[in-house]
């Protein structure tokens, strides 16, 4: 979710999404990374912002802006919530309060998928996938959102089977192991 106050920025789909748009106040954790790299390619730098307690910072790839980028890479950061779980709630509870169409939703305590269209701007269908962790007295959420193909959206949307769960099931295969070393580099800052 600020550049500053007055600059408001969005994430399609995530709970980042959520906290750029109500981007006001401050918070103290680890550091957020300056530059990403997330499997093998590097991104930049598009919004950071801070509210309730949460900062966060998201990445895009170059020459990309969101809130239509096609790849974006998200972090926060929270001393307020003690453990992953309670910053995942806090994500979720953001994300469900949020205008994103949401077509559909996969959780456990700590990590979720999440798919849905954004209702804002241009439409932008999106899988997002993020995962929590906690150390050193703070917590931090990693989440990758990535637009969806037409392919996908017209497969899941007239299929009655479990299409969306599929879709979650795959991305995590490659998400997973490229966001914990982003937890891991935050969480040990």
């Amino acid at each position: 979710m600020p550049r500053s106050a007055g600059a408001v920025a969005s994430v399609p789909g995530a709970a980042l999404a959520v906290a750029v748009a109500w981007a006001v106040g401050c918070s103290r954790g680890p550091s957020l990374p300056a530059e990403m790299t997330y499997e093998g390619a590097r991104l930049e730098k598009a919004a950071s912002w801070s509210i309730q307690g949460v900062a966060g910072v998201v990445f895009v790839p170059p020459g990309e802006k969101m809130p239509s980028a096609s790849l974006q890479v998200g972090v926060l950061v929270s001393r307020k919530h003690a453990s992953g779980a309670e910053l995942h709630r806090w994500i979720m509870d953001q994300y469900r309060r949020s205008p994103t169409i949401q077509w559909h939703e996969s959780a456990t305590a700590d990590e979720a998928c999440k798919i849905g269209v954004t209702s804002a701007g241009s439409p932008r269908p999106f899988v997002a996938l993020h995962v929590c962790r906690a150390a050193g007295g703070a917590a931090a959420c990693a989440e990758v959102d990535e637009r969806l193909d037409d392919g996908d959206v017209g497969r899941c949307l007239t299929r009655l089977s479990d299409c969306w769960e599929e879709l979650c099931t795959l991305r995590w295969l490659s998400a997973r192991a490229s966001l914990e070393p982003i937890l891991d580099g935050v969480l040990k800052r």
